[in-house]
């Protein structure tokens, strides 16, 4: 369940026990048993132009992550693994396994289902490098559909990628620290940064901001 508590927004992750099959469907039957995750803007708080919703499952092999967002005007043209892809339309995950808010991952998707993957490092000063992973055992999967202006995400990512957490897999009452972004690029207008736990400025490097993701 998503609820914000007094200092942190707070996420349930259900477990399953079978894989996914990675569509990019946002209503397949397993993500209907996830809670849902509303984006709101990231600067105010307040309801977005265009809206976007994030869900999580996990395993004892996979977190699974999935977003949904309405796009009226899907703006991407690049394909490139570790493209820039925040410079146009995209949805991010950033999940800080060990809590100490210095060392995370970022990982984005965009409605072209090109992947970027970085291990970032965070002084908590200023100074942000993020390293491009050469590896590529993210699974992803993406449904586009301008007509309708939707497109969806659906992202596997293995727990071999969480190389500081205490435990691998997870145990249940495990807490990480996350956040989940969608970047907009509307037509003519301004883009639009939404979150799940508000940074209140343009810059989604505030893990004192991350929300808490419960192992459930």
């Amino acid at each position: 369940m998503a609820k914000e508590g007094a200092a942190k927004m707070i996420y349930y992750c259900r477990k399953i026990e079978e894989d996914l099959f990675l569509d990019g469907n946002a209503d397949k039957q397993q993500w209907k048993t996830a809670k849902e995750i509303r984006l709101v803007d990231n600067s105010t708080g307040g309801k977005p132009q265009q809206a976007a919703t994030a869900k999580l499952l996990w395993n004892d092999r996979n977190l699974y992550v999935c977003f949904k967002c309405t796009d009226n005007y899907i703006n991407a043209t690049m394909t490139g693994y570790n493209d820039r892809l925040y410079e146009e339309e995209v949805a991010e995950v950033f999940i800080d396994d060990n809590r100490d808010m210095k060392t995370y991952i970022e990982l984005e998707v965009n409605p072209l289902n090109a992947l970027l993957h970085y291990s970032i490092h965070n002084d908590l000063k200023g100074n942000i490098i993020g390293y491009g992973r050469v590896d590529k055992n993210i699974k992803s999967a993406v449904l586009c559909d301008k007509l309708k202006g939707i497109w969806s995400a659906e992202l596997e990512i293995p727990f071999s990628e969480f190389i500081t957490a205490e435990n691998i897999p997870p145990e249940k009452g495990d807490r990480w620290l996350a956040n989940f972004y969608r970047i907009d690029r509307p037509k003519d207008k301004k883009a639009e940064y939404t979150a799940w736990s508000p940074t209140g400025q343009d810059n989604f490097h505030r893990p004192e901001k991350f929300g808490e993701l419960i192992f459930d």
